[in-house]
């Protein structure tokens, strides 16, 4: 099951990221540099209203998942979503009421939240329930409609809003694989019991979520303040490629590996959990090596191919920063900040969201005015850093009864990352060599990049994969 899982997963989102990536080359050369910034501008308003509105009860859900109580649980989160969508709809009318946002921004803000929150909210029912499939073919659908629907707002108006809009239709319609899935359970009523319990877990969330949405787009919300939008739109599109060239594969691992898991420590605690949790550290130890290796030398090629010409020259000057910041951000979210669903309580989210939030906001207003959008990437960088440090302390400090670590196969991760390393040596010496940078040149850099990736997760039995093979050879 791991590796069917992994599989369906990494290959879905694989598929998606690079759908994704097809996007952000269509959109870029489409708008115009500040066209793109405006657009960026308005849907990290969007992701702070859901963050703050109706993030919060899809993880308390997966948190509290049981099997036998699934009908009024999967009931009980569906009416506390519409409860969630009524406070976002109502925050952004006091916004257009007090004139911070006009009528249409608030309008098309209320649409976005409703688009992500439906996808998000099926996706995770589908993921607890262990639903792998209908979860991966809604990952792909929502890519494709993203590259089509945001392609033809932008050929046949050019407006941001409007592929804001597009985006949040491309939400609504990829949930439906999903929700298909999930349908006989939502017939299920709500529970008070239930309500309760996730409340009970889910409050730390609503504070922690609210600010984490904000500190993962204060840099972007300043820069458009200090500096506009047409800087933003650059920075925001490297941003993006690398964040989701990590995300996809870190929320891969999660959506698979941490469902497995979970499961593992509801049916024989933490140490039934070890196996499971051990792959995922050297999954995302494996992508985070090799895909910095391959970011770092391919950048200009990536920037080339991904970005249109007016946005390529400050991509390049960000790149090796924003991924830093990017792998931090991967082992943040999607193998450290897991301990909070292994633990009773999830105050740890909250106080990591609150140190993310400090540390970027105030380095992005310190820095920025004296070093741009770099300041701002530096920011970012420092505060992924520093929220992920608070998970792996905050863990190992807490009370004798709630205290979890989450394994680190320390051999292993060095292994992958001398391996990485290795091959990152390679393929600097073949650039150096006359033709290196040629057609055949860079095929040959990618190939050897390529085998080394698979020489070293067979090695370490990345996911199963060597016991795999040697089940098939044995059969």
């Amino acid at each position: 099951m791991i590796a069917r899982h992994t599989f369906l997963y990494v290959g879905a989102r694989g598929l998606a990221a690079a759908l994704n990536m097809a996007s952000v080359a269509v959109f870029t050369r489409l708008a115009p540099v500040e066209t793109y910034g405006a657009y960026l501008l308005v849907l990290s308003w969007a992701l702070v209203l859901y963050g703050a509105t109706c993030q919060w009860p899809k993880f308390s859900f997966f948190a509290l998942y049981d099997e036998a109580r699934a009908p009024a649980q999967v009931g009980t989160v569906a009416r506390l979503l519409a409860a969630m969508l009524v406070l976002a709809g109502a925050a952004a009318l006091l916004a257009a009421l007090f004139g911070l946002a006009s009528p249409r921004t608030a309008a098309i803000l209320v649409a976005a939240v409703l688009g992500m929150t439906l996808f998000e909210a099926a996706s995770e029912i589908a993921r607890a329930r262990l639903e792998a499939g209908p979860v991966a073919l809604a990952i792909v659908v929502r890519a494709v409609l993203i590259l089509g629907l945001g392609s033809f707002a932008l050929a046949a108006t050019g407006d941001p809003a409007d592929l804001v809009l597009a985006v949040a239709a491309a939400n609504v319609l990829a949930a439906l694989p999903a929700l298909r899935a999930i349908l006989p359970i939502l017939r299920g009523g709500a529970s008070r019991l239930e309500a309760r319990r996730l409340v009970a877990y889910g409050w730390p969330l609503v504070l922690s979520f609210g600010i984490a949405a904000l500190a993962q787009t204060s840099d972007r919300l300043i820069i458009g303040r200090m500096v506009g939008p047409e800087e933003l739109g650059a920075y925001g599109a490297i941003a993006d490629f690398l964040r989701q060239s990590f995300v996809v594969f870190g929320e891969s691992v999660a959506l698979s590996l941490i469902s497995i898991a979970k499961r593992d420590a509801r049916a024989g605690g933490m140490a039934a959990a070890e196996s499971a949790l051990g792959d995922a550290a050297r999954a995302l130890t494996l992508v985070a090596a090799f895909g910095a290796v391959f970011v770092l030398g391919f950048d200009d090629l990536i920037v080339a191919i991904l970005l249109g010409p007016g946005y390529r020259a400050q991509a390049l000057t960000l790149a090796p920063v924003l991924l830093v910041a990017s792998i931090f951000l991967m082992f943040r979210s999607y193998y450290f900040g897991q301990v909070i669903y292994f633990t009773r309580t999830s105050h740890l989210d909250a106080v990591a969201s609150l140190v993310l939030l400090v540390a970027v906001a105030g380095l992005s207003v310190l820095l920025i005015p004296r070093m741009g959008v770099m300041g701002a990437a530096l920011a970012f960088a420092v505060g992924q850093g520093l929220a992920c440090l608070v998970f792996v302390l905050g863990a190992r400090l807490a009370p004798a009864g709630e205290r979890v670590r989450m394994p680190v196969p320390g051999a292993d991760l060095l292994g992958i990352v001398l391996v990485a390393l290795a091959c990152g040596t390679l393929l600097y010496g073949i650039g150096q060599v006359p033709g290196g940078r040629s057609a055949a040149g860079q095929a040959a850099r990618l190939g050897l990049l390529a085998a080394g990736f698979l020489l070293a997760a067979w090695h370490f039995n990345v996911v199963g994969i060597a016991d795999a093979l040697r089940r098939r050879r044995a059969a």
